[in-house]
């Protein structure tokens, strides 16, 4: 038993070795942010942990002014669902015309996300904080939809950036405004008291994952397709 064991181990370990080090932080990435969601979800309704939301939400309290709301509404509008709606829409038909391939996968990446969203919130039921500083919502809060959500759709941007032609100091440049665009978002829902902090973070947590996870298997299944094609075309040419 001990020598299965062992050998199993060493297989493992060779295993690992051929494995490329980025996807091995992807999938450690992939991990930890479920884990974190996992522990965010376990302290706030399990163990009825809510001090650090109250004690975020009251600290933002004070810095509140007139024009610092109006700014956050606006930043907060480019993650509402009828803008992701005409953003997904608009990328899609621009893909559909260069790459049908990749609209499909735009188009699978954003609803997967929003119907993850919507299920989870249906799962939680967290009511939202009180006293929101704009026109409240009726839906549930946990997790932020506008986090998960906004962090697809501009981590998506980011990732199609990177996948271009363009120099890459441009595609960094790009990918950090983007992301932390996203960021931004999230703080605009705790700022306007739509969300708690907890809300936000878990919803960037599984926004994270979702993109990544369906990103490595598209790309998993791309690189497949195109080892069948070119192994059907070599065979076409011996015969």
């Amino acid at each position: 038993m001990f020598a299965a064991m062992q050998s199993t181990g060493t297989f493992v370990r060779s295993y690992l070795k051929k494995l490329p080090i980025g996807l091995i932080l992807l999938v450690a990435l992939i991990a930890g942010a479920l884990v974190l969601f996992s522990y965010v979800a376990h302290e706030v309704f399990w163990e009825k942990e809510y001090e650090i939301d109250d004690e975020v939400l009251n600290g933002l309290s004070s810095h509140v002014s007139k024009g610092l709301t109006g700014f956050m509404e606006t930043v907060t509008h480019f993650a509402s669902a009828r803008y992701l709606q005409i953003a997904y829409g608009v990328l899609i038909v621009i893909f559909l015309i260069k790459n049908f391939k990749r609209a499909i996968e735009i188009a699978a990446i954003g609803m997967g996300g929003f119907l993850l969203n919507y299920f989870m919130k249906l799962s939680f039921q967290r009511i939202r904080p009180p006293n929101p500083l704009i026109e409240p919502l009726q839906n549930f809060s946990f997790p932020s939809g506008h986090a998960t959500s906004g962090f697809i759709f501009y981590g998506l941007l980011a990732y199609l950036i990177w996948k271009s032609d363009i120099p890459k100091l441009w595609k960094y440049i790009a990918g950090i405004i983007l992301i932390s665009f996203s960021l931004l978002i999230g703080f605009s829902r705790i700022y306007l008291r739509l969300h708690y902090p907890s809300d936000v973070v878990a919803g960037f947590c599984i926004g994270f994952a979702w993109l990544v996870l369906t990103i490595l298997l598209f790309e998993k299944l791309k690189k497949k397709t195109d080892e069948e094609q070119t192994k059907k075309n070599k065979d076409r040419k011996k015969s």
